[in-house]
């Protein structure tokens, strides 16, 4: 495979088909290895290039990147099932409290109605000694009658809703220890693929990862170089297939998407952090985020949410400043700020920084448009 350019990295059919044939052929010939002599001593892996080990590391990491933003979406999930839940809670309470009321008042008006009718109306008239006075009460009992009636009703009201707020409560409850629980599985995984790519890096040999750790530095310095001069109004340059310098022209776009795609540009370098947002360090949707904020866009907090902010736009359309989508058509795992001329701005994976890269280098679904 050839060494990833710094901000061209060849057409996304064929590099994606560079990329599946490095990452099965290892595992092919192992298998192989074991179906020629599957009674005889265990061999051991066949020696990976640097090529094999860097197109295995990227697509762990981009592995775990995914499950990074998983982990975002049940974040966001968690933070606004306690706020519902605070809610809830103060919603029980008062209602905890008016039923109280109300059973105190229904108790009053039943005692009242019981010692007003120990003798039947006949009877009490016959013994009454003010018969206008007796007739005026009689007119209150009907009344308390009715009022008891009435605030029955309201009790029996009130206390079915009292109830569904508390078996709402229950069920956020649950939902919320089951959420927690998936919330570390995803972590523990996305740490899985992580450890994974470090093994095969330890495969490597001193030289190996030497020639790897070139690599990342010289693509570092170019994102940096790119930006500085991307900020500074002047053409941006980058390593294309062939090594050589081509010169990329940033078309104007939108007064917000160019603000946004200037705060990514002063980004350039900081490290991609799981499930951070700024200022000092990003995951891919944590980047597009702010850098959306600083002017003065909300935007979701995952890709697959930012999926649906703003309105489409083709990608033979794009405008600096728009995001682009990667991976996944329907929940796009991957989400990245459009330069201009096919490159992107976007915080790639763990272990890397934020970064210009050619958007065709990876497998670009659809694009949005904030603002």
């Amino acid at each position: 495979m050839p060494s990833r350019p710094d901000t061209v990295r060849g057409t996304g059919p064929a590099r994606a088909f560079l990329r599946r044939a490095a990452l099965l052929l290892p595992t092919a010939a192992l298998a192989g290895a074991l179906a020629f002599s599957s009674s005889g001593p265990a061999l051991a892996d066949p020696a990976l290039t640097v090529d094999q080990a860097k197109a295995q590391i990227e697509q762990l990491q981009m592995d775990a990147a995914a499950l990074d933003q998983q982990w975002d979406g049940i974040q966001v999930k968690i933070t606004q099932t306690e706020q519902d839940l605070k809610q809830r809670k103060a919603a029980l309470a008062a209602q905890t409290a008016k039923v109280a009321t109300l059973r105190t008042q229904l108790g009053q008006l039943a005692l009242a109605e019981f010692q007003n009718r120990n003798l039947d109306t006949r009877a009490q008239l016959f013994v009454t000694q003010d018969p206008e006075g007796f007739l005026s009460q009689m007119s209150t009992v009907e009344k308390v009658s009715q009022n008891q009636n009435a605030s029955l009703q309201q009790f029996q009201a009130e206390q079915a809703v009292l109830t569904d707020l508390q078996q709402g409560e229950a069920a956020d409850l649950a939902g919320l220890q089951a959420d927690k629980q998936q919330l570390a599985s995803v972590r523990k995984a996305s740490q899985a693929k992580i450890t994974q790519a470090q093994a095969v890096l330890d495969k490597l040999s001193a030289e190996q990862q030497r020639k790897l750790a070139a690599e990342r530095a010289k693509q570092e310095a170019a994102s940096r170089q790119a930006a500085a001069d991307a900020i500074a109004g002047n053409a941006v340059g980058g390593a294309g297939a062939s090594g050589t310098q081509a010169a990329t022209e940033i078309p104007a776009g939108s007064g917000k998407g160019e603000q946004a795609l200037k705060f990514a540009l002063s980004q350039i370098g900081k490290p991609y952090v799981f499930g951070a947002t700024g200022p000092n360090a990003y995951d891919c949707s944590g980047l597009t985020l702010a850098a959306w904020k600083s002017a003065g866009v909300s935007l979701d907090r995952t890709s697959q949410a930012q999926w649906h902010d703003g309105v489409s736009v083709p990608l033979s359309q794009l405008q600096p400043g728009d995001l682009v989508f990667f991976y996944n058509s329907t929940a796009p795992t991957h989400v990245a700020i459009y330069l201009g001329d096919g490159k992107v701005v976007h915080a790639p994976h763990p272990g890397a920084s934020v970064e210009i890269i050619n958007m065709n280098y990876m497998d670009p679904v659809g694009a949005r448009r904030p603002g």
